[in-house]
């Protein structure tokens, strides 16, 4: 009888299926070399793991490496940040709401709008603790010309006022596809979109995080823009069933590294703040969340094979039990008014049930399974690297792959590191 290993929780790495290349266009990314080795990617070495609205002094001694965006008076929090020396995202743009109602209200005077830009970045540019821009109001409308116009003055302005080049970002909604993505790709260094698998209606769905990525990937690659990234945005914003509770660490775990094996090279979360809405389970996301942050910022540096690990197609996968495929439910009631009636509308995509990836980093063989199903699925390995030993990733403790056999539970994640060769 064949034995199976079993792992029911350990944790993963994947599919890398986007490698950012430089380009010489981009002067956001021209000095990317120059940063220092501690830096925040695309800048630097660093994965940027962070959330919105959270507590820099905690975030950061558990695994985050940056303090998000805040929204309100950020200024408090910007200077706190400054004051510690710790790299944090910047909110520019002025306060301003394009009004669904009375779309003539608002009228856009150009010279006010670079004024005030002008006037934020005369004020936030000189900190090199601002890692990243963060443009406001977030959730433009790429089919609205006045947001675009909006949108592409703001960019251009904050390009021009700052002469350490920093990356742009704004949030996008969860239900945005690659087309409607298109317009905002043009312009900014790092792009994301909201994949907040619960509250968008997606729980028994979690393969919807490889899509929302991907939707990210195919603009860029649409409007030419290879060198910009995407971050994957999972969600802590919900609370779930009581006797849900149980699966939090599991749901966390599948989306964070099924985000980064789908191409993203960041994490992003929304968001730390302790909400209402999350009461009772906050404490459970968090945790999760930052055990994520400490397998890949921690000693064993997992978050380089995502950034800069060689991908190769060597170990071959055979799902030998469970479904190949998972139906995901596209569209939703998720940010009703900056969505087009075509995005939150009804319909299904069929999607693989597992992602499985592996690369050659730092001197060693890397691979890494993700189950997306709502099952336990087993997985026969065969072509492994040979003359080399085999281990957990996340602790290097070995492992006997008795028959080349595994077996994932529902959402389960793995990853295992062939390191050297066999004395």
């Amino acid at each position: 009888m064949t034995k199976r290993l079993t792992f029911p929780m350990l944790g993963t790495l994947a599919l890398l299926l986007f490698q950012p290349v430089v380009s010489l266009s981009n002067p956001c990314l021209e000095n990317a070399g120059a940063a220092e080795a501690g830096g925040i990617y695309p800048r630097g070495k660093t994965l940027p793991f962070l959330g919105y609205s959270g507590d820099p002094a905690r975030d950061l001694t558990n695994g985050f490496t940056v303090a998000g965006p805040v929204y309100g008076n950020q200024m408090p929090y910007l200077q706190k940040c400054f004051s510690n020396g710790w790299p944090v995202v910047a909110h520019v743009g002025p306060h301003i709401t394009f009004n669904d109602k009375s779309p003539d209200k608002y009228k856009l005077n150009e010279a006010t709008l670079r004024a005030e830009v002008e006037k934020q970045m005369q004020e936030l540019a000189p900190h090199r603790e601002i890692v990243w821009w963060a443009i406001t109001p977030e959730e433009l409308r790429s089919w609205r010309k006045d947001e675009m116009k909006y949108f592409d003055i703001v960019c251009e302005t904050v390009r021009k006022n700052d002469p350490l080049h920093r990356p742009l970002y704004i949030y996008n909604p969860n239900h945005r596809d690659a087309k409607a993505l298109e317009p905002i790709a043009k312009q900014v260094d790092v792009l994301g979109k909201g994949c907040y698998v619960n509250l968008s209606g997606k729980k028994r769905d979690r393969a919807w995080v490889r899509w929302s990525v991907e939707q990210e990937l195919a603009a860029l690659q649409a409007v030419g823009r290879p060198q910009a990234i995407t971050v994957v945005m999972p969600e802590l914003c919900k609370d779930p069933e009581p006797a849900e509770d149980v699966e939090i660490r599991a749901w966390v775990r599948h989306d964070v590294y099924l985000g980064l094996a789908s191409g993203a090279k960041g994490v992003f979360i929304w968001s730390l703040f302790k909400r209402k809405e999350v009461k009772h389970s906050w404490q459970l996301w968090y945790d999760a969340y930052a055990g994520c942050a400490r397998e890949l910022n921690g000693p064993r540096g997992l978050a380089q094979v995502f950034l800069f690990g060689k991908p190769c197609h060597d170990i071959k996968v055979e799902l030998v039990k469970g479904g190949g495929a998972v139906a995901v439910q596209l569209g939703g009631t998720a940010e009703p008014t900056t969505t087009t009636e075509q995005e939150r509308a009804a319909r299904e995509i069929k999607m693989a049930s597992w992602t499985s990836a592996e690369y050659v980093q730092g001197g060693s063989h890397w691979f890494f399974l993700i189950n997306s199903a709502n099952a336990p699925a087993t997985f026969r390995l065969s072509q492994l690297p040979p003359h080399s030993r085999c281990e957990n990733a996340f602790d290097d403790a070995p492992l006997a792959l008795d028959h080349n056999t595994l077996t994932l539970p529902a959402y389960g994640v793995t990853a295992i590191k062939f390191a050297g060769e066999q004395k």
